[in-house]
C-alpha cells in the first residue's frame, strides 16, 4: 500500500514538469551580439545600435528587463510577448559626451524567459579627442 501511495504521489509531483515540456519554449536569436560604433569624433559621441532578434522558439517571449555596465548606456527592451518567429529590436544609446577619449566597450545584461535567461550584449568602439580649435592671436599696441 505504501509503495502504491508512494508512486501515486512520484507521479503526481511529475505532471506539472511533464505539461510544461509539451508546452514549448521561447527561445531568442540575435543577429549578432556585438555591434561596433567604430572609431569616432568626441563631438559626434551619441551612438545608436538596434540588436535585431527572433524568438525561433514554440512559446511567447518576454523580455523583462535589461542592466547597463555603465550609466553613459541606456536601453529600450520590448514591453510586450514576441510571438514565436517574430522579429523585434533592443535599442541601446550610448552617450560618451562626458567620458574620456579612447577605446570604449559597454555591456548590456538582457534578462528574459528563454533557455538561456540571461543574455550579454556589447557596443564597441573608439572616440577620438575633441578637435583643438584655432585660436587667433591678438596684438596689443602699446
Amino acid at each position: 500500500m505504501k509503495k502504491t501511495i508512494l508512486i501515486i504521489v512520484a507521479i503526481l509531483m511529475a505532471l506539472p514538469t511533464i505539461a510544461q515540456e509539451k508546452k514549448g519554449k521561447p527561445e531568442i536569436t540575435f543577429e549578432r551580439r556585438t555591434i561596433n560604433f567604430g572609431t569616432f569624433p568626441a563631438e559626434n559621441s551619441v551612438k545608436v545600435a538596434h540588436f535585431v532578434f527572433t524568438n525561433t522558439g514554440d512559446a511567447d517571449l518576454y523580455i523583462h528587463q535589461s542592466f547597463v555596465s555603465c550609466g553613459c548606456t541606456a536601453t529600450r527592451i520590448p514591453e510586450n510577448a514576441i510571438k514565436p518567429g517574430e522579429t523585434d529590436t533592443i535599442t541601446v544609446t550610448y552617450d560618451g559626451r562626458r567620458k574620456s577619449p579612447g577605446k570604449m566597450r559597454r555591456s548590456i545584461t538582457i534578462h528574459n524567459n528563454s533557455q538561456e535567461e540571461m543574455i550579454k550584449l556589447y557596443v564597441i568602439g573608439k572616440m577620438l579627442p575633441h578637435k583643438e580649435q584655432e585660436v587667433e592671436e591678438v596684438k596689443i599696441e602699446e
